[in-house]
């Protein structure tokens, strides 16, 4: 390798004539072109240089420095399309959730539908504002499904209580009319009707006087 040459990849690469010539004289296979990247590029040229100082003073001679030469923009080419690959792969931010929000604000925001926004971001959900919207109204279905069916247990909760309490209504009426028969059909003792209250008396007293006059009061 001569100073020409060195100087021609210092410059951005050697023409396609001068790498065949290099082939031809070295036995190396022919460079890769440096890839106009400015960071991957300023490290070739810097390298470039000191092979290029490394030859003039003596160290290695011509061949080796090709040699290094080759081996640093293959280098550089290699990271280039390392970089080039890893943005391939970066997929674009899908924006249909932001146009969604844009004309239904708060939508997510409510209980419940904030985990459902979630799931979909964290699945890799890739539909647009369209398919977002036949979501929220699903949403919509199961969340007003499950106010009827509260308001439909509710409502048969209520009447159950209604019926039970009426129930228990009847119950106690029924027992204070067995109680009342039970003395209107059973003839008082006399110590019976000395314990009973003035409310008490008065209560049976009828049924009292009615045994009376037939002299059933012993």
């Amino acid at each position: 390798m001569n100073n020409e040459q060195m100087q021609n990849i210092l410059k951005g690469g050697l023409s396609s004539a001068g790498n065949r010539q290099i082939q031809q004289q070295t036995g190396f296979p022919q460079t890769q072109q440096l890839i106009p990247e400015y960071d991957v590029k300023s490290i070739v040229v810097n390298d470039i240089r000191r092979i290029q100082k490394l030859v003039d003073d003596g160290v290695i001679d011509n061949t080796q420095g090709q040699y290094l030469v080759n081996y640093v923009i293959n280098k550089a080419y290699d990271m280039v399309n390392n970089r080039n690959m890893g943005e391939a792969q970066i997929q674009p931010q899908n924006t249909a959730f932001a146009e969604f929000e844009a004309e239904n604000s708060g939508f997510f925001n409510k209980d419940g539908r904030a985990e459902v926004l979630e799931y979909l971001k964290r699945s890799g959900f890739e539909g647009d504002k369209d398919e977002i919207s036949l979501i929220s109204g699903m949403i919509e279905k199961l969340e007003n499904s499950a106010i009827e069916r509260y308001l439909k247990q509710s409502a048969h909760e209520k009447t159950l209580n209604n019926q039970n309490e009426i129930a228990k209504q009847r119950l106690r009426a029924n027992a204070q009319n067995s109680n009342f028969d039970d003395f209107k059909t059973r003839a008082f003792t006399r110590e019976q009707i000395g314990k009973m209250s003035g409310a008490e008396f008065a209560k049976y007293e009828k049924a009292i006087m009615e045994q009376l006059r037939k002299g059933l009061i012993k």
